[in-house]
């Protein structure tokens, strides 16, 4: 078979070995495959293999044929077309197709887009190229598999499937892949997306909604994560205000100090002053009250909360106290019907005041004067720098009377009151609150507290359902109120704080939210704190209007300091609560025997009374 292929080999190619003489010169004929007799191989092995055989033969004649010089890549060729062509997975008439030719064509395309401008050829001149011919007659040149496989793989554009293409370009093998496989695709059918029908209720339909739904989900958990993230940054943003905020407290603390020594040398100078001017003008030989000096000042240092002085004398329960400084003038009044006033440097008591005819239930005083408000409907204006007093008996009589104006008015007891430089605001149990010229000593304004109640809707209140304990001759209607400029702050029986304005005599304000009476207040710029007989102590933030923070106690709260780091409170027990507002912590002073009614609280000193008819400072 071998010789028989070679001598058909010879005749297409016009001679053999010994044939034309000028074969070896003249140009070589390219060698032509036919493809008209692979597709009577069959599809069996045994075609298969007998065409492998005779491709193997048409190789190795075509090597005797061609010339020694030749380059190896005609061989290369031949062997690569033998490959693919005689393949088990090609025992088909891949080359008849049209889709095979078109598939030539694009490898041929990718070789020259490939290869350099200059075709290669041997020494001769001669091209070396392997053509490919079809059924139709018009040739190919085939590419070497090396080159093929180094070609760009072309992108995708059509929207055709792998199978398809398969389909497309092996009809057969996809006819019978598909008999074999019909029973399955029909069990899997369902199971497409595509075949499915978009109805409600359908798989499809649930499907759809399904994978909406987890998108859904994944923005939602992206949304969350991005708010917890900016959760976590307040919170380390409110962190650093904190303690930006507990740096500058310390920073006012640190201030104020030196604003207290400041002070307290500026007013020792003043009271030297005012010494050589009353030696110089007195002629009758009586002795002023003390003054306080700072040379008299002893540099021990008390521990914060310690009770450095305890004032005995009265005979009956501390209503009120007030003093200027550590080491000056201490008024107080009980129950005792008296007003005692104190050297604080001396620790003793040179003087009562006589004036009212009832008990004195509120007072305050600046410096040397004097203001105070009695049970007899009266406020009294004095001036302690012009008191004689007898520093060696030890049951002081009665000073001389100092009182400098008497301000009359009120139809009942004097239950709250606050003074500036030039005005004053006095509380009464008549329901009504009443603004006083200082220096013309007449009523300009009075604000019916009962009329602004009916009018912003608050219910009546009954004096006997608050069952208040402290203050036992009198109940409070107006419990405590203060004013700065033209704002007035009061608390009432009916449990409400109403801010006020001074130039009109209106309510533009009313904090509800205690559910018993107010009985002691204080504000600042920004915060106002109120103390309840519902047991509780309120902070309110002026700017909003709304309780920022709250301290509930055991006991109805009876009086209350605050300054920017605490809060000082009594209720009904022997102890005085202090609250820190940085560490919001609670710590407790103890001394009194009796119940702590009242307390002031300046220059980092705090004065107490109680029912004990003891007056104490405390280190603060």
């Amino acid at each position: 078979m071998a010789k028989e292929d070679n001598k058909s080999f010879s005749k297409r190619s016009g001679g053999g070995v010994g044939g034309d003489a000028n074969a070896s010169t003249s140009r070589p004929r390219p060698a032509i495959l036919d493809t008209s007799n692979i597709s009577r191989f069959g599809s069996s092995s045994t075609m298969v293999t007998a065409a492998r055989e005779k491709a193997a033969g048409l190789a190795s004649a075509a090597r005797d044929w061609l010339q020694p010089n030749w380059p190896a890549a005609p061989m290369a060729h031949l062997d690569s077309l033998t490959t693919v062509m005689f393949s088990p997975l090609a025992a088909h008439p891949v080359y008849r197709s049209e889709s095979m030719v078109k598939a030539i064509q694009l490898a041929q395309q990718q070789q020259r887009h490939s290869a350099s401008p200059t075709s290669p050829s041997n020494n001769s001149g001669r091209s070396t190229e392997l053509v490919l011919h079809n059924t139709t007659g018009s040739s190919y040149p085939w590419p070497a598999s090396s080159v093929l496989l180094k070609a760009d793989i072309p992108e995708a554009t059509s929207s055709l499937s792998l199978f398809q293409g398969f389909a497309t370009t092996y009809p057969s093998l996809a006819s019978r892949s598909s008999t074999k496989k019909s029973k399955h695709r029909k069990k899997k059918q369902p199971l497409e997306l595509n075949a499915l029908e978009e109805k409600p209720g359908s798989l499809k339909h649930i499907y759809l909604e399904r994978e909406r739904k987890l998108r859904e989900s994944d923005k939602l958990e992206m949304q969350m994560i991005s708010t917890s993230n900016e959760i976590h940054q307040i919170d380390m943003q409110i962190e650093e205000l904190m303690n930006k905020r507990k740096a500058l407290e310390d920073k006012l603390t640190k201030l104020e100090t030196k604003e207290q020594h400041t002070q307290l040398k500026i007013d020792d100078l003043t009271e030297k002053i005012m010494d050589e001017t009353d030696q110089d003008e007195s002629t009758d030989g009586t002795p002023r009250p003390p003054r306080y000096s700072l040379e008299d000042e002893s540099d021990e240092e008390y521990d914060f909360g310690e009770c450095f002085k305890s004032l005995h004398g009265h005979e009956g329960n501390i209503l009120c106290v007030d003093f200027d400084h550590p080491k000056g003038t201490l008024v107080s009044s009980s129950f005792d019907d008296t007003v005692r006033i104190w050297d604080l440097r001396q620790e003793r008591c040179y003087g009562q005041l006589e004036g009212h005819s009832n008990l004195v239930r509120c007072l305050q005083l600046d410096d040397t004067r004097l203001l105070t408000g009695s049970d007899d409907g009266t406020l009294k204006q004095w001036d302690l720098s012009t008191l004689a007093y007898s520093p060696n008996l030890d049951d002081p009589p009665p000073l001389d009377s100092p009182c400098v104006a008497s301000f009359e008015g009120h139809q009942g007891e004097i239950t709250a009151m606050h003074a500036d430089y030039s005005h004053m605001v006095s509380g009464s149990n008549d329901k009504t609150m009443k603004l006083w010229d200082l220096e013309t000593q007449t009523s300009t304004l009075t604000m019916d507290v009962m009329w602004a109640s009916q009018h912003s809707g608050s219910h009546s209140w009954s004096f006997d359902n608050l069952k208040m304990n402290f203050f036992e001759p009198s109940n409070d209607y107006i419990g405590a109120l203060q004013f700065w400029n033209f704002a007035l702050a009061s608390g009432t029986m009916d449990g409400k704080l109403r801010m006020w304005d001074l130039r009109t005599g209106q309510v533009h304000r009313t904090l509800p939210g205690h559910k018993g009476a107010i009985t002691a207040l204080q504000f600042d710029e920004i915060h106002l704190v109120s103390g309840s007989a519902d047991k509780t102590i309120r902070v309110w933030d002026l700017r909003t209007g709304s309780v920022s923070d709250t301290l509930t106690f055991a006991d109805p709260v009876s009086s209350l300091q605050f300054s920017s780091g605490k809060i000082i409170s009594t209720t009904n027990t022997g102890e005085i609560d202090v609250y820190n507002r940085t560490s919001f912590q609670h710590s407790k002073l103890s001394g009194h025997t009796g119940v702590v009614n009242t307390l002031k609280y300046k220059n980092h000193v705090l004065a107490s009374g109680g029912k004990d008819k003891v007056v104490k400072l405390w280190a603060m």
